[in-house]
């Protein structure tokens, strides 16, 4: 029931907002409700998302030739691009078919929709969802973004909405290369001389440090330990400062090097036949339980 008055309450904004123009209209059906009918203009929701390719009813070719029969001028489908490729149905062609045209268009390279999804999921009280690199939000940013389970914990925990957006809102622009000037973000370990950055939102501090991560080429990466308050931020620097006093000295230089685009800054990278160490002893293995951080001893 809730989605459906959803779904009334989307119907009756539309309406109130586009009704008063002259030579427009709109009408929100679902696609049985679209039988024998045309419009200049069809969007279609697709709506699902997920792994195994499962369409629901528009896995019916009867109800596939309605929806995309519709439209007199211009057809649009929202929708996911995996979702839809991996139902081994006529949707698998469709994507196929707007990839060779350059007519698929992804919804995080415009900021615009990334703002739309942040606000609708904050609607739905969903922003937990978020909370992976491979989000909306983060997949097209310049930083690859590594939550740690402490952070995504502490993001769970945090009582209201608002509060989340804010700090959702602070990675995404970290994410982006924006870094603040004003002094202080920066803390710096003991004995190994790495550079912890501590960024403050709705009085807890994000505890973030740039670690590499290997994949076709060695790359700079924004990892994020933990939200948590000013004097829960010291105790995890203490616990961080003994996991970098294991790393060389050559890994560590390797973080802390910066790369400018303008005002922002860009993830630095280096070929994947550097013959790049992470630990003082190579053949050790760490595995932080504390921080849910387990990285190879050698890379």
């Amino acid at each position: 029931m809730e989605s459906t008055y959803r779904a009334n309450d989307a119907v009756a904004t539309l309406q109130e907002i586009y009704d008063n123009l002259n030579g427009f209209a709109i009408k929100v059906k679902s696609i049985d409700g679209f039988q024998g009918g045309e419009e200049d203009i069809i969007i279609i929701s697709t709506v699902r998302f997920n792994s195994s390719g499962s369409i629901g009813f528009i896995r019916s070719l009867q109800r596939t030739n309605v929806a995309l029969t519709r439209a007199q001028h211009c057809l649009w489908i929202l929708g996911n691009e995996r979702t839809l490729f991996d139902s081994n149905s006529v949707w698998k062609g469709l994507v196929l078919d707007a990839k060779d045209r350059q007519r698929l268009f992804s919804a995080d390279e415009d900021s615009g929709l990334s703002k739309t999804i942040l606000d609708v999921m904050k609607e739905l009280d969903q922003l937990d969802d978020l909370l992976n690199a491979d989000s909306t939000v983060f997949k097209s940013q310049r930083w690859k973004v590594l939550l740690n389970d402490n952070f995504k914990r502490s993001f769970k925990n945090m009582v209201t909405s608002s509060m989340k957006m804010a700090v959702l809102n602070l990675l995404i622009k970290l994410a982006g290369g924006w870094r603040p000037k004003r002094k202080g973000v920066d803390l710096v370990c003991e004995t190994s001389s790495q550079i912890v950055k501590q960024f403050k939102v709705e009085g807890y501090y994000i505890v973030c440090t740039i670690d590499i991560q290997k994949e076709t080429k060695y790359t700079q990466v924004l990892r994020a330990w933990d939200l948590l308050s000013l004097d829960g931020a010291r105790k995890l620097l203490k616990r961080l400062d003994g996991m970098f006093a294991r790393y060389t000295d050559d890994f560590i230089n390797l973080c802390k090097q910066k790369c400018l685009d303008g005002d922002l800054e860009v993830p630095k990278s280096w070929s994947a036949s550097l013959d790049l160490v992470r630990f003082k002893n190579r053949g050790e293995r760490l595995a932080d339980s504390s921080n849910d951080c387990v990285v190879d001893g050698e890379e």
